[in-house]
């Protein structure tokens, strides 16, 4: 199984999507130091939670089908693989480029705060950023669904615009846990000590509470699970079928 995602990402080489991995995360620190002064670790977290990661998500999750779809899957037919086994890796190395991208945010911004100010800790940015992955994983399964069915530019559309409505109308409701797309925004709010907005917390604000991260972080792994078992039967019964 190894060998299969290595194999996965090899195929990414010199293409646009394993270019934003490292590129879209690099440009959001960019922004944040020029628009943002002395609050430009704030600004580069907002920037990248609220908007740059989802696309980011998004075009890496649709690339990597597409590029199957373009050639019919012929790539994957010939292997001799089961195509669970085949659409696992794929996944797993989605998740892969996730955890590197946001890796390279967190460091990013670790450097922000040495040239400009600190305004959130390197402790609390990789806890926020790891958790931002592991909210984040659900949505592969779910885009990599859509790219089949709704081809590549449409997808992409869909799942960003998703995130950014969704995100927006539940992230400070109550009921936040029923909307997955509210989690991330959520569950980072203690660590990076934000408004999805971009405003700073007030102090003693409800949206610093912790309690909720661990039943949160969880809710989404498990939903992460479920959307992977389904459309890994969906991919397994083939092209016609999906």
């Amino acid at each position: 199984m190894v060998s299969m995602i290595c194999s996965e990402l090899m195929k990414m080489r010199h293409t646009f999507s394993l270019k934003i991995v490292v590129g879209f995360p690099i440009l959001t620190v960019i922004i944040g130091y020029l628009l943002s002064g002395t609050s430009a670790q704030y600004a580069a977290y907002n920037w990248w939670y609220v908007a740059m990661l989802p696309i980011t998500l998004s075009i890496i999750s649709v690339n990597i089908i597409i590029r199957e779809k373009n050639t019919g899957y012929q790539n994957v037919l010939c292997l001799g693989n089961s195509l669970k086994k085949v659409y696992f890796s794929k996944v797993m190395a989605i998740a892969v480029l996730l955890f590197v991208s946001n890796m390279v945010i967190w460091i990013g911004c670790m450097i922000l705060g040495i040239i400009t100010k600190v305004n959130i800790t390197p402790q609390d940015g990789l806890r926020g950023t790891v958790l931002l992955i592991l909210s984040f994983l659900w949505q592969i399964p779910v885009i990599m669904f859509w790219a089949k069915k709704i081809g590549y530019l449409p997808a992409i559309m869909v799942s960003f615009g998703m995130n950014e409505i969704l995100s927006f109308i539940g992230t400070e409701k109550n009921w936040f846990l029923f909307n997955p797309y509210a989690i991330p925004a959520r569950i980072v709010g203690p660590y990076f000590h934000l408004h999805q907005n971009g405003l700073t917390l007030e102090s003693g604000s409800f949206l610093l509470d912790k309690s909720v991260v661990l039943p949160a972080t969880g809710l989404s792994l498990l939903l992460g699970i479920f959307l992977l078992l389904i459309t890994m039967n969906f991919f397994a019964r083939g092209e016609n079928n999906v």
